[in-house]
């Protein structure tokens, strides 16, 4: 069970990974809020900077690793026809979007690196898979 709190944290990380726009928490505030993205390049999960525009607030928000149990092929392919189809593919676990990054590939064939910044879960996978080829 997901505590208040944790369900907080996860939709204004939500919020900014979206770049949507977040108003501040604070009772009898509701300003803007800014965000900033902590986070280094080689991070499994993201770490977001957050502070209220009117009132000072201010809170640290990033997603929660857990890279077990791994995603499996199935779950590969579902996300994968998502992505194919213009749809948002969601993490199974945690219910974030994932993000499909290109990687190079010399034998010009499609490699890809499927990550959650949420729970940090990463899998690479070539398009089409194995057993789709002809």
């Amino acid at each position: 069970m997901i505590s208040p709190a944790e369900e907080t944290n996860r939709t204004l990380f939500l919020k900014a990974l979206h770049k949507d726009p977040v108003q501040c928490p604070q009772p009898n505030c509701g300003g803007p809020v800014g965000v900033q993205d902590c986070s280094q390049l080689q991070d499994r999960v993201k770490t977001f900077e957050l502070k209220c525009e009117r009132c000072d607030w201010k809170e640290r928000v990033t997603g929660r690793e857990q890279l077990v149990p791994p995603w499996d092929d199935t779950v590969l392919l579902d996300m994968a026809y998502d992505h194919l189809m213009h749809q948002p593919a969601m993490c199974p676990h945690d219910g974030s979007p994932v993000i499909f990054t290109s990687l190079p590939n010399p034998r010009r064939k499609a490699r890809y690196r499927v990550s959650c910044f949420y729970c940090g879960r990463q899998a690479e996978m070539d398009w089409p898979p194995q057993d789709l080829r002809r």
